[in-house]
């Protein structure tokens, strides 16, 4: 056989094949045997049939309507910043869509039924796809779609995430302030007798000293709770609108632990882009390949695409493209694994925190019964004061690292936002 059938052999062979190896995009379908790693680790079969746009506009959301965190989430979705970077993802597609005439226009809001539509745009045109490298480059474009899709729902997951964070740090100040404010006059009101027991000998100079240094910390700790507090305010103000300073209390999450988290299918498009860029360079070059091709014609492509003659191994003869890295861990599995950790733990500490709280604040109050009585002296009852005090801070602080952490897990599971709100 001469070498230029031999070569006209392996190009028609090549490209008779190549079909056979194209597998079309529609953002669904479990992912390559190569690629998906051991069946026991594959996503979850509920939504993982399902297109990404799809999956993402039913997706529920963990904020329950009616609650701060809801007029939050709204106020946040509406205001300015996401705005503006949800303009930017519209700018960024439409300079794509110039590239590709093929694809469909976007209008100049973004939103999951916007790209919903262009997808089905994309779909809708069998004929722009004639050929093999064409198809191709229509199922890298739908997987940038999906992409543009899942990077809407994590835009709108970060700032619902991070303003509803500052809210909670509006909170904490304000619980720690208003905390300060009511324990402020009963340290305040043992100063005098203090200061008549040191003076008749009765009582020591170190427990006054004690005493006027708990009531100072108590007057400064106000002071700079109520600054984290404004501080705090107007971060949040300048992540939406107005109506966000005024938003007060906490919010209620659902627990909600079925839905795919956003990286693993960011993971899930990622791998259908990567298969779209591998198909679409193996088949560049052959694109429009017959039998009209001279034997010189053909060398010259064997040639670019890399081939090495006859002998040489049918497998070397397209471009190489990077080996599949096999995916035995789900990206979003392993965070999600710790923070709820981090929040069982949390929920078991301020259960004990409570309990103490619960006790040195009955020890304080009996107390002071007895302190009004005249069977305690003043300097006797700072101890019990102040550890009821230090009790609530502690309660506070837990309260509030245990909200941050439920937030935390709803956020890594992508349901701060429902899919209706984009």
């Amino acid at each position: 056989m001469s070498g230029s059938s031999f070569r006209l052999g392996c190009g028609l062979a090549l490209v008779a094949l190549l079909p056979g190896c194209m597998q079309g995009y529609d953002g669904a379908g479990p992912a390559p045997a190569s690629i998906a790693g051991p069946q026991g680790m594959a996503l979850r079969a509920a939504e993982d049939s399902a297109p990404v746009i799809e999956t993402l506009a039913r997706r529920p959301g963990a904020i329950v309507p009616g609650t701060p965190y809801a007029a939050i989430a709204r106020a946040v979705l509406e205001g300015g910043s996401f705005r503006a970077s949800s303009e930017l993802r519209v700018a960024r597609l439409r300079g794509e869509a110039e590239e590709l005439a093929w694809l469909p226009e976007l209008g100049p809001v973004l939103s999951l039924a916007a790209l919903q539509r262009m997808s089905e745009g994309v779909r809708a045109r069998p004929e722009g796809f004639d050929t093999l490298r064409k198809q191709a480059e229509r199922d890298l474009a739908l997987a940038g779609i999906d992409s543009a899709a899942l990077a809407l729902a994590e835009e709108a997951n970060v700032q619902v995430f991070e303003a509803i964070g500052q809210h909670l740090s509006i909170e904490e100040a304000r619980a720690r302030a208003a905390l300060f404010a009511e324990v402020y006059p009963d340290f305040a009101a043992l100063d005098w007798p203090m200061h008549r027991a040191v003076a008749g000998g009765t009582e020591s100079t170190q427990r006054l000293q004690a005493l006027r240094a708990q009531v100072a910390r108590v007057r400064a700790g106000r002071v700079e709770a109520l600054e984290q507090a404004e501080r705090a305010r107007g971060e949040l103000a300048a992540m939406g609108d107005s109506r966000l300073g005024g938003v007060e209390g906490l919010g209620t999450l659902r627990e909600l632990v079925t839905p795919v988290p956003l990286p693993d299918l960011q993971a899930r498009v990622a791998r259908a882009a990567q298969e779209a860029q591998e198909l679409r360079a193996a088949h560049v070059l052959l694109d429009g390949l017959d039998l009209r091709r001279s034997p010189e014609e053909l060398a010259a492509l064997e040639e670019v695409a890399g081939y090495a003659g006859e002998g040489s191994d049918a497998a070397g003869w397209t471009q190489e493209v990077g080996a599949p890295v096999l995916s035995t861990v789900l990206p979003g599995d392993f965070e999600l694994g710790v923070a709820a950790q981090e929040r069982a733990t949390l929920q078991a500490r301020l259960r004990e925190a409570q309990i103490q709280h619960a006790s040195a604040a009955a020890e304080a109050q009996q107390a002071r019964q007895l302190q009004r009585a005249g069977q305690m002296t003043a300097g006797r009852l700072l101890e019990p004061l102040s550890a009821a005090l230090d009790a609530r801070e502690a309660q506070i602080t837990l309260q509030f690292a245990l909200a941050r952490a439920e937030l935390r897990l709803a956020y890594l599971r992508g349901t701060l936002v429902a899919g209706s709100a984009l």
